[in-house]
């Protein structure tokens, strides 16, 4: 009886140990998850990282990511969707468009989400003809400029390139 009372106790601060180890192993090992946008269209969907992403307060400031590219046409709209940590703030898209012809790229019209959207179309083309070649999404926060005014400052951002098929 007793040899079975030690193997009991034996195999119990087994258990212990293992879970107190796996317990630190996935609080230490694990660096929290980034939240993600994807980009569709004509059959093609990418997920993108953060090219970057800090804290709320811009102190810490996780390594630069990558630009993602996707390949569009002008035929098909670009569908984008983001997580909902996200879009559970003020969130903004910025288009950028360029003549291909003969490239200078003019921004097109920031749009800023408050309302918990996930989702959004970009035009391929806008209407001066310009085609899309890139997209930007950002999460803002409040920063102080060098004359201490309030200013808004994006905190995360991700960054998508387009590639032009004819």
């Amino acid at each position: 009886m007793k040899a079975k009372l030690t193997a009991l106790a034996v195999v119990l601060v087994l258990t212990a140990a293992a879970m107190v180890g796996f317990i630190t192993w996935q609080v230490r090992g694990h660096q929290e998850e980034r939240p993600e946008i994807s980009v569709f269209t004509h059959g093609t969907l990418v997920r993108v990282g953060p090219l970057l992403y800090c804290d709320r307060t811009l102190t810490k400031c996780d390594p630069p990511g990558h630009i993602a590219e996707l390949s569009v046409n002008d035929a098909e709209p670009v569908q984008l969707s983001v997580e909902s940590q996200i879009s559970r703030g003020p969130w903004a898209i910025t288009p950028a468009y360029a003549d291909l012809a003969a490239p200078s790229t003019k921004y097109g019209d920031q749009m800023i989400y408050w309302d918990h959207r996930t989702t959004a179309t970009v035009p391929t083309v806008d209407r001066a003809g310009r085609k899309l070649v890139g997209i930007e999404v950002a999460v803002p926060t409040v920063g102080v400029d060098e004359f201490g005014e309030q200013v808004f400052k994006a905190r995360a951002t991700w960054s998508v390139a387009t590639v032009w098929k004819d």
